[in-house]
């Protein structure tokens, strides 16, 4: 049963630090970061904070972000570069592989100290598909054990490849799974997302349920809502995009249908002129969308060409309050591509966002701020943030004891499942 306990108990949420949060492999932050001896960034998770670097040796590491002296952050930043990893309260200082090097007036200390003890504390980490996962359990499976048939599945898409065009976090009034049952299911897109009907058909998706906790979907996309009459003419959301590849919509005027088979063959056909390569994709994937829920807070939205990651992390004390990362990615045309594109029957329409050359800054701000239209995080997205503070408060009501959840909602049954598995100690 999904009780409302497990949404707004203090208790429920401290229970989560001992059996879930330190017993599951979580997504840190990406590889890019951390390319160069020097580079760090910061992951802060609940109640602790994690240290990730590159060290001279081009080694990605973990370390709790806690000096070895009286317990301060060493980095308070988000990210950056340093020569040395130097606590800022007493100078404590360690190199990128987390070893002490220095400890101002050392003689004073009775005994001396011992840097071997009093190094940064590691953190198991590994780095799949650009991505840096930590694990704080040093008796848990490999990365890749834990992901399961996942690796498998998305290896196709080239993740890795992918650039970073836009990091955002929002502060949201709910339980951190709240928001993230709701990418959980398709049960409510109908009511709250109109705009998807127009290409894709969640009606028919395909769910899949996965060991550990995790859960996908696979959606049918540049088509039409199957419980909609069929228009005679592609969509708006839908003629946009096919005009990206050179295709006419008024040549799909009484056969909307087609679109998505000959977006396919399109794709394939123009791809590497555009300086994309498809080789690894079967048909479907260059049309489709998939998402891959990995347990317990990470969330992996695929297209060809791009990809969402987006992350729920609770507040350390209150179970009413979270924050919602997601970070936005783009496939880049490889090589020569404007020059191939010459000899191209159409013009390519460039996204704006080819032109980042710098990593973006992240952007924080309230769910008050998308609510009042001073922030978007796309329209999809901002319509859940509408909507995901009315979802926590009802499970404070004395109206409300458990969820009854329908098939289109196995997702999320399966994810609760594991969710009280780890809970009962695995």
């Amino acid at each position: 049963m999904i009780t409302a306990e497990r949404y707004i108990s203090p208790e429920y949420l401290a229970a989560e630090w001992e059996h879930v949060w330190p017993k599951a492999w979580l997504f840190a932050g990406m590889a890019s970061d951390v390319a160069e001896p020097g580079e760090y960034f910061v992951f802060n998770v609940g109640r602790e904070s994690l240290l990730v670097t590159c060290d001279d040796e081009l080694e990605v590491a973990a370390f709790y972000n806690v000096c070895q002296h009286r317990g301060a952050r060493v980095m308070v930043n988000d990210r950056g570069w340093v020569k040395n990893l130097v606590c800022p309260y007493h100078g404590w200082t360690y190199s990128h592989a987390g070893d002490l090097t220095v400890v101002p007036d050392e003689d004073r200390f009775a005994g001396g100290v011992s840097c071997a003890e009093r190094s940064l504390k590691p953190v198991r980490c590994e780095v799949w598909g650009g991505m840096v996962w930590i694990c704080m359990d040093d008796d848990g499976p490999p990365l890749h054990d834990f992901l399961g048939p996942l690796v498998d599945l998305i290896a196709p898409y080239r993740l890795a490849d992918m650039t970073l065009v836009q990091d955002q976090t929002v502060r949201l009034n709910c339980n951190w799974k709240a928001v993230f049952d709701n990418f959980g299911e398709l049960y409510h897109v109908e009511h709250i997302h109109p705009q998807h009907a127009t290409i894709f058909d969640c009606p028919t998706a395909q769910i899949g349920l996965y060991p550990n906790g995790h859960t996908g979907v696979l959606i049918e996309g540049f088509t039409v809502n199957t419980r909609l009459p069929i228009p005679d003419q592609p969509t708006k959301h839908m003629a946009a995009q096919m005009r990206q590849l050179g295709m006419d919509p008024a040549d799909y005027t009484g056969r909307v249908l087609d679109v998505r088979s000959d977006v396919q063959r399109r794709r394939r056909e123009v791809g590497a002129d555009l300086g994309y390569d498809y080789g690894l994709l079967s048909d479907e994937q260059l049309s489709d969308i998939v998402q891959y829920n990995v347990f317990p807070n990470t969330m992996l939205t695929i297209q060809p060409d791009n990809l969402l990651i987006m992350r729920a992390r609770p507040d350390p004390t209150d179970p009413n309050w979270c924050w919602w990362d997601k970070l936005t990615f783009l496939m880049m045309p490889e090589g020569d591509a404007a020059g191939r594109a010459g000899a191209l029957s159409f013009t390519p329409r460039p996204d704006p966002r080819h032109d980042t050359t710098e990593r973006p800054e992240r952007d924080e701000f309230t769910q008050e701020d998308i609510i009042e239209g001073r922030k978007t995080m796309t329209i999809t997205i901002d319509q859940d943030v509408h909507l995901i503070r009315d979802v926590q408060a009802g499970m404070h009501s004395r109206g409300f004891s458990t969820a009854l959840l329908n098939e289109d909602e196995a997702r999320v049954q399966h994810y609760h499942d594991w969710l009280d598995n780890q809970m009962s100690g695995g």
